[in-house]
């Protein structure tokens, strides 16, 4: 028995030190079913093993992996970890540089050769009961999804609806994955109520009646930026030099606004989705709703201005097939989505990546310059048809390279703790803003009575949340880890509103539109100061949006 005391006990250290390093709270709770589970599956790991003095190692390396991965996950995105998600892994791990991808398949692969080789493989009563056990809590969950709730709910503590992370530490990690995966397919298999909601459609044929009865259609220049933190708001940390530039600050003085994102650290179509559709991203599905987007037509905010006889386009930085964002951008309703020539060949596109060297990602300046000429263009030749232009960005994106010769590293960064991403990210902040400037003034030349918001996606993981803290990110704010900026621009003037959410975007630019009449007959949230979330008044539009993208 003294094997699996000594991994109960630690796993309980494990989780207890990473909770210290920023990590996801420890085993609180370790006595109840979370270690009886893993306790299980150690002993079949064990009884599915050849006898050897280091058999009770290599049987606690999955189960030990399985942990850390809950917490990279965390480290890196600020969640829990979710089933639906490990299909995403390969995609995310596309971004990462080459000695990490090398260094993950090395480890990885070394320890699942190691397993294998010392697998008995012995088909007896023992081997036969595990995995009829094992297959028959996946198949409950897959497929009788609503007794495993029920079942769930009886003998666990009460979830924390806001909260996965504290939901974790109540009931285990392992055991909320699996609850969250019973709660999505429940969810889908109730999908189909949704597809035709009357109310919801007739919501959405008022909206574009009301655009259609504008007697001047304006256009609208949306700019989702990566990654895009503003060092100003750490109030634990100062600069050698400001670390906005001078073209952007008198632009738009103290008039940046604040929002909060669905995710930190990563997950953009998360926040893509939210600025599209005007719903929270509750994960119902999927870890990330644009993964069931299969192409087919559902009332995003393109659609509806689409329907309404705007052109809508989206520009997108990196390539066509990440997040799936070429069947996410066609089902939310845009006309033409473009991407760099270099990532899309064959495709037709405007895009060119320019020198990425010592970058790897296409810088903003690039891509706005590249945007405005394209704007001015279709201005000339289409007066009369009114343009959605969404623009998203990847420069920013992690590691947070950046080429010193073309951009020099001229702003320190002083304070408590070192963050060698943190000084990466404030010195691309500068050059960005230099390069947002440059575009506003760009559009307000060539495109005055309109309206331009530039809002960053998410916040960039940095070494983990605990920078956040320990810096004093905006000023500990309950939502520190999700608020990021927002700058409007409207008819050429800076534009500043109270704290919203990234899903109020889509009524701000409906209101805008109708020179403020939209929200006298709508539930405008922005116009309420940093409203909750009520997840339950989203439910129907959520369920009906996504009912029609999953067709």
């Amino acid at each position: 028995m003294s094997r699996y005391a000594a991994l109960a006990a630690f796993l309980f250290a494990y989780t207890w030190i990473m909770s210290q390093l920023g990590g996801m709270p420890p085993l609180r709770h370790f006595c109840r079913l979370e270690i009886p589970l893993v306790l299980g599956i150690y002993y079949y790991l064990n009884h599915l093993t050849r006898p050897s003095k280091w058999q009770a190692v290599i049987t606690a390396i999955p189960i030990v992996f399985v942990y850390a991965l809950f917490d990279m996950v965390f480290l890196q995105f600020g969640r829990l970890l979710r089933v639906v998600e490990v299909k995403e892994l390969p995609e995310l791990m596309g971004v990462f540089p080459l000695w990490a991808i090398v260094a993950v398949i090395f480890v990885v692969g070394s320890a699942c050769t190691v397993f294998l080789i010392s697998m008995r493989y012995k088909m007896d009563r023992t081997t036969i009961i595990g995995a009829v056990l094992i297959l028959g809590l996946i198949l409950t969950v897959e497929l009788k999804p609503d007794s495993f709730l029920y079942a769930f709910e009886k003998v666990q503590r009460s979830v924390t609806m806001w909260s996965d992370i504290q939901s974790a530490e109540d009931n285990g990690r392992i055991w909320m994955t699996l609850y969250s995966e019973a709660k999505r397919k429940s969810n889908a298999y109730k999908m189909v109520d949704f597809k035709t909601d009357p109310a919801f459609l007739n919501k959405m044929d008022n909206k574009v009646s009301m655009i259609n009865s504008l007697k001047k259609k304006r256009n609208v220049h949306l700019v989702v930026l990566e990654s895009f933190i503003d060092p100003t708001l750490f109030a634990g940390v100062s600069f050698s030099e400001s670390p906005v530039h001078p073209d952007f600050e008198k632009l738009f003085k103290n008039k940046g606004s604040l929002s909060i994102s669905p995710v930190f650290g990563g997950g953009t179509a998360q926040a893509e989705f939210e600025v599209l559709s005007g719903v929270p991203a509750l994960g119902k599905f999927s870890g990330m709703e644009f993964d069931v987007f299969t192409g087919a037509g559902t009332f995003c905010l393109p659609t509806l201005l689409n329907r309404a006889g705007y052109n809508t386009i989206a520009s997108n930085a990196f390539k066509p097939d990440f997040f799936n964002s070429i069947n996410a951008y066609k089902g939310a309703g845009f006309q033409h989505s473009y991407y760099p020539k270099e990532y899309a060949k064959g495709r037709e596109t405007y895009l060119s990546t320019g020198d990425v060297t010592d970058e790897r990602y296409m810088f903003d300046g690039e891509l706005l310059q590249q945007n405005l000429n394209y704007v001015a263009q279709w201005k000339k030749n289409n007066p009369e048809v009114p343009l959605f232009n969404y623009i998203m960005s990847i420069y920013g994106h992690y590691p947070y390279q950046i080429n010193t010769e073309k951009r020099p590293l001229f702003i320190q960064v002083k304070g408590s703790i070192k963050d060698g991403f943190l000084e990466h990210c404030v010195n691309q902040y500068y050059y960005r803003t230099q390069a947002l400037a440059e575009f506003v003034r760009g559009i307000k030349k060539v495109d005055p009575e309109s309206l331009v918001i530039l809002i960053s996606d998410h916040l960039p993981g940095l070494y983990g949340p605990n920078t956040y803290e320990k810096l004093n990110y905006a000023d500990k704010n309950k939502d520190q880890l999700h608020l990021n900026r927002v700058f409007f621009f409207e008819n050429g003037k800076a534009v500043h509103y109270n704290t919203l959410h990234h899903y109020d975007i889509p009524d701000i630019i409906l209101n805008y539109l109708s020179n403020g009449s939209y929200c006298n007959t709508q539930d405008c949230q922005f116009k309420i100061p940093a409203k909750e979330i009520a997840g339950e008044s989203h439910d129907e539009a959520y369920m009906t949006i996504l009912a029609n993208a999953m067709k």
